[in-house]
């Protein structure tokens, strides 16, 4: 018997290229460039997207929780000179910060707290 050659001589194997790799598999490099190309909008998304401005009654339980704590203190502050002090609480912002977040932390255990506001947190009325 002869023994049949595993490759003919002067025979190359084709190279493979990326262009021929997309031809060939379309529907796979759509998409994986779609995924790509929703991966690099949601980083830019949270890259570009604004940073946490000043709080205000109408700041979010979500946006409270990032911000700084010298924006929660000026708030604090500023709550207690326009609504006055918490009612059984003493005047200090403190106190003031220590509401919302208790407020809030319920929020978060609600699902609320994308719409539930600083001012609600502290009255706890969500």
């Amino acid at each position: 018997m002869a023994s049949i050659p595993v490759s003919q001589p002067g025979v190359r194997d084709p190279q493979w290229t990326v262009r021929g790799l997309l031809a060939a598999h379309k529907v796979l490099a759509l998409a994986v460039t779609a995924i790509c190309a929703l991966l690099v909008a949601m980083f830019l998304i949270a890259a570009l997207n604004p940073k946490a401005g000043a709080v205000t009654d109408a700041t979010t339980c979500t946006q409270w929780g990032s911000s700084n704590q010298s924006r929660q203190t000026t708030y604090a502050r500023r709550y207690i000179q326009e609504h006055g002090p918490q009612a059984g609480a003493r005047e200090s912002p403190a106190s003031v910060i220590a509401a919302i977040n208790n407020g809030c932390m319920q929020a978060f255990g609600e699902d609320v707290a994308d719409i539930t506001t600083v001012a609600q947190a502290i009255s706890g009325n969500f």
